[in-house]
């Protein structure tokens, strides 16, 4: 972890919002303190409005805090239980990457270099009730092999192994999301052959996950 957390979450918060990652309350933004405790966003507060005496400590079943956590937290929960190398957890509602979330498109061709080294797919989480632990427990299938994925007419999921990389993940999600978008306003695009993502994958340290994830 790069610093205090309290401070972190709302570094990033107010990142996202200025962004334009979260309109008004939306997002949730998450650390791990430790086996069986983290650190949560409180519910109705503005990511770009965030104070460290806001945050909520969830440790278990029990919250610490003036507020209540986000009504997301058993996503957060159920994450942090099924990878244990995840530190912090990031939710938002970025227009691009959600646009194509509306339309039940996840990204699993291979298009884009970077996205793939660094993430291999970016999959799409069928749509569950969000808040419900039927929505955490099929996240936690998807994020077993992937670090980000779509949400199905919702939004972004991102983990890392501290907040800042978490939130990267996020700004890249959304980021090749646009190119996508602009690219087919233009025309078709290409995937890279089987042989060209072999290649790539072989030039770069690519993770035993994305491998798995890539097939």
């Amino acid at each position: 972890m790069r610093g205090n957390p309290y401070q972190e979450i709302c570094s990033v918060g107010e990142k996202i919002h200025q962004q334009g990652f979260v309109a008004a309350n939306d997002g949730n933004i998450s650390v791990r303190i430790n086996k069986e405790s983290f650190v949560i966003t409180p519910t109705g507060v503005s990511k770009g409005d965030l104070k460290p005496e806001k945050l909520i400590l969830v440790d278990g079943d029990r919250f610490e805090g003036t507020l209540k956590p986000s009504s997301e937290y058993k996503m957060h929960r159920a994450i942090y239980s099924a990878r244990e190398d995840a530190r912090a957890v990031i939710h938002v509602h970025s227009p691009y990457a959600t646009a194509f979330a509306m339309l039940g498109l996840g990204m699993e061709e291979m298009l884009f270099p970077e996205v793939i080294v660094t993430l291999g797919k970016i999959p799409l989480v069928p749509y569950r009730t969000p808040s419900t632990q039927a929505f955490a427990d099929i996240v936690v299938q998807y994020v077993l092999n992937a670090d980000a994925v779509l949400l199905e007419k919702h939004g972004i999921v991102a983990l890392g192994s501290d907040l800042w990389d978490a939130y990267y993940k996020i700004e890249r999600v959304e980021h090749v999301f646009k190119i996508i978008s602009i690219s087919r306003t233009i025309g078709t695009i290409k995937p890279l052959s089987e042989k060209e993502v072999t290649d790539l994958i072989d030039a770069y340290s690519v993770s035993d996950r994305i491998r798995r994830l890539i097939g």
